[in-house]
């Protein structure tokens, strides 16, 4: 089960990220089309820790395993949807050091998760990090996480 509180006016979500760079580039996502891109990961489960989180989402969502992981944000993002549904998302951003990138997922890919049963559309996209500043990507402090290499933690506030 998912750490996450919801009801009809607002929603508490506890995720995990995963920042992998490969050749000068970070694997950002499309998903479902929604036009802006973000990172792979997903929520963390009752009694699951963080890391395992992050090496379980990683490995389903997008095949790729690394032995090491290296936090180096916490972002607590507070937002609206378009139906003025109120978000509190508790994020950690780690970094997969040194990555087992099969062949076939080191160029642009697309999959469909299963998730509990919700069909999610995925469009994967290598960015170079020169193009990072470009892009439409959320939320918006995952620019300056990137900017610097993920080098340093930060814990940041995006209301």
């Amino acid at each position: 089960m998912d750490v996450k509180i919801d009801n009809e006016t607002q929603s508490f979500k506890f995720r995990v990220n995963c920042i992998i760079f490969n050749k000068g580039k970070v694997l950002l996502l499309d998903m479902n089309k929604n036009g802006f891109l973000c990172l792979p990961g997903g929520h963390v489960h009752i009694g699951e820790d963080s890391k395992e989180a992050v090496i379980r989402e990683t490995m389903e969502e997008v095949g790729i395993t690394s032995q090491s992981q290296r936090l180096v944000a916490c972002v607590e993002n507070f937002f609206e949807n378009k139906k003025g549904k109120k978000f509190h998302e508790l994020s950690f951003y780690y970094v997969m050091e040194n990555p087992t990138i099969p062949e076939d997922k080191q160029k642009n890919f697309h999959y469909v998760e299963n998730d509990e049963g919700k069909l999610v559309d995925l469009d994967f996209k290598w960015i170079s990090l020169q193009d990072v500043e470009k892009e439409d990507i959320r939320p918006v402090v995952l620019k300056e996480i990137l900017k610097d290499g993920a080098k340093s933690f930060k814990h940041y506030f995006v209301k």
